[in-house]
């Protein structure tokens, strides 16, 4: 989850009414005020995995119940081992007063109790300088690409530092490994849902954290309630009891595996005397959309190059103003994807920062989408030559004064100071 510092979620059924009370087997008696289970079936979609946690045993041909063991040595693979139950119709996954930090070593005092569908030798790489020290067999009970997951879960009541999660890491250790965050909830903020997504180096996936914290309804640490996320090429979507809370318009095009754990020590404060810390999950299902997953083209990106000076666009050092000059090729920061927008405009989107290029009076500058509004939306009328200019009603982009800023304002379209050539970005 997202711990590389700290830890860190898809079209979903409404929550059923009561005559759908009837739970999915083993599930444990609703209390009043829980969220029911959904009923397995969910029109337009096929299950294609499904723990119910029937029974009193964890299925290991699913499930591996040690939180990654690569990174320990053998000697010490006893202290990644999930401490859980599996019983009612749920696991209680548990973090103890007597449970030791799984990698001392390298992780300090971190204390996690997981339960993986997947593991590999360098598999998330969980800060800069990990070392892989222990040779494993690559487990392999369940990974997807693409889904409708879904998780009926009851939070932690303890308190104090720490949090659980459940969390997809891609399965491509030589490249990118792309997380989702799709639950993060922390004990000290019991009605909050932490949603975080990064693309860790993948290049068709976000290149910065996004993180949300959204509000939940009801009591989450003394009910159960359902966390679901529809993951497509495009986009996710996350929901809280069948409504929609969050929308991250990117998507990993990776096939990813699943972590379900509960921490201490891991960037969300320090644990007070209550134990054990407990999460308690009834079911996770993945199901996918019989329509199929049309993948869109991987995106082009492009510098923005001038015809008079030598130089990219770029948005070093990202203070929010676009700036022009000499910046190395493979840097995000000088490469833009161009947009089409439903009235036929272009937008430039930066790779780095994930925000737009637009005009705040004659500064140009980069930021979100709602910040940058219709100022970043800009035609390209043919400058000749294979270059463009890069325009709006008021004036166009420019650097006819070398001020190492991209400038903007009414210029003659004979100025090769404001004539642009997109040129491809090297893959990277």
């Amino acid at each position: 989850m997202t711990r590389r510092h700290t830890r860190r979620g898809l079209a979903a059924a409404t929550a059923a009414a009561a005559a759908l009370t009837t739970l999915a087997l083993g599930a444990p008696a609703a209390q009043a005020a829980d969220t029911p289970a959904n009923p397995v079936d969910k029109p337009g979609y096929t299950l294609d995995f499904s723990e119910e946690f029937s029974g009193t045993a964890l299925d290991t041909s699913k499930w591996l119940p040690n939180y990654l063991p690569h990174w320990v040595p053998a000697a010490d693979i006893g202290d990644t081992a999930a401490r859980y139950t599996v019983s009612n119709g749920t696991i209680k996954l548990r973090v103890e007063q007597d449970q030791p930090p799984w990698n001392p070593d390298q992780d300090g005092t971190v204390v996690s109790s997981a339960i993986q569908t997947f593991n590999q030798n360098n598999w998330h790489p969980f800060n800069s300088s990990a070392v892989n020290r222990n040779n494993l067999p690559t487990f392999n009970g369940y990974s997807t690409k693409y889904g409708y997951i879904e998780v009926r879960a009851k939070n932690s009541n303890a308190g104090g530092g720490g949090h659980q999660a459940l969390w997809l890491v891609g399965t491509n250790t030589t490249g990118g490994q792309s997380e989702i965050d799709m639950i993060e909830t922390f004990f000290s903020t019991p009605n909050s849902w932490r949603i975080a997504a990064y693309g860790w180096g993948d290049p068709n996936f976000l290149s910065s954290w996004t993180l949300d914290t959204v509000p939940v309804s009801g009591s989450p640490t003394t009910e159960f309630h359902v966390y679901a996320m529809n993951w497509t090429p495009t986009e996710l979507k996350f929901y809280y009891d069948g409504q929609l809370v969050k929308t991250i318009n990117d998507a990993p095009n990776t096939a990813m595996g699943i972590i379900m754990n509960i921490y201490t020590g891991a960037g969300s404060g320090q644990p007070n005397s209550v134990w054990p810390k407990q999460w308690e999950v009834d079911y996770l299902r993945v199901y996918k959309d019989n329509a199929g997953y049309t993948e869109a083209v991987s995106p082009t990106w492009k510098l923005i190059n001038n015809r008079h000076r030598t130089g990219a666009v770029n948005v070093e050092p990202n203070d929010g103003v676009v700036r022009f000059g000499d910046v190395p090729s493979t840097y995000w920061s000088a490469q833009w994807l161009p947009e089409t927008t439903a009235s036929g405009a272009t937008k430039y989107r930066n790779r780095w920062t994930n925000q737009y290029l637009y005009v705040s009076g004659t500064t140009v500058r980069h930021g979100t989408a709602a910040t940058a509004g219709t100022a970043a939306e800009w035609s390209t009328p043919s400058a000749g030559s294979g270059f463009v200019r890069i325009q709006n009603a008021a004036g166009a982009l420019h650097v006819e004064n070398g001020t190492g800023a991209v400038e903007f304002g009414s210029v003659p379209t004979t100025w090769w100071s404001s004539h642009w050539k997109l040129n491809p970005a090297p893959a990277n």
